[in-house]
């Protein structure tokens, strides 16, 4: 079996991550790119004057790009759920499972009463006040593009740990816990985000 860093075995059934983060983060990074061209023009021309600052602001918008909206992820294994959120990652195995909800993000309760939140899926909000309607009718109609939502991740979560119950798994009284350690590769980028905004800013 695959294993991945914090000790979840399971083969991966799903990694998500919501649309909204992707295309913000895709953009600053398209913007970057734009900015980096026109930095190279002005280089080409023989402008050098405040190309320290350019060049901190392009690397800076990309490195914010990337630790805030693409890094982070759920990745839903047969056997448990890792949260990358911005900073820290935390690993939840099913035998630490006591609930998931779903009420401001995805959200995973452990047996030891701590709650897990997941930064790259937040609770979907509707803009317009919702009518009466069917609910079983809406969650059939919707079904196909709630997986990006923490509703829906929240259903595909809560069918594998059904699934890995009815295969043998059981709750340890919180001897097998969720575990988080720091994202160190998110944090150094975020560091060298905010000394090259301050480059940018004296240059």
């Amino acid at each position: 079996m695959e294993q991945d860093d914090q000790g979840l075995t399971g083969e991966v059934i799903g990694v998500y991550r919501t649309l909204p983060a992707r295309i913000l983060g895709w953009l600053m990074v398209a913007g970057a790119a734009v900015l980096a061209a026109l930095t190279i023009w002005d280089v080409g021309s023989g402008r050098t004057e405040g190309l320290l600052g350019a060049v901190a602001l392009v690397l800076g918008i990309a490195a914010v790009a990337w630790a805030l909206f693409l890094r982070p992820h759920v990745v839903l294994r047969e056997d448990g759920v890792l949260l990358a959120n911005v900073v820290a990652d935390t690993s939840v195995p099913f035998a630490a499972v006591d609930e998931i909800t779903h009420q401001w993000a995805l959200e995973l309760h452990d047996t030891a009463g701590r709650r897990h939140s997941a930064w790259a899926v937040p609770a979907k909000r509707e803009r317009v006040r919702r009518q009466q309607i069917d609910d079983f009718a809406e969650t059939t109609r919707r079904r196909g593009d709630a997986g990006a939502t923490a509703q829906g991740v929240a259903d595909e979560a809560q069918r594998a740990l059904q699934r890995w119950r009815l295969d043998g798994g059981e709750l340890h009284g919180g001897l097998e816990a969720a575990r988080t350690r720091l994202a160190w590769p998110a944090i150094v980028v975020l560091g060298a985000a905010i000394c090259l905004a301050l480059v940018a800013i004296l240059a």
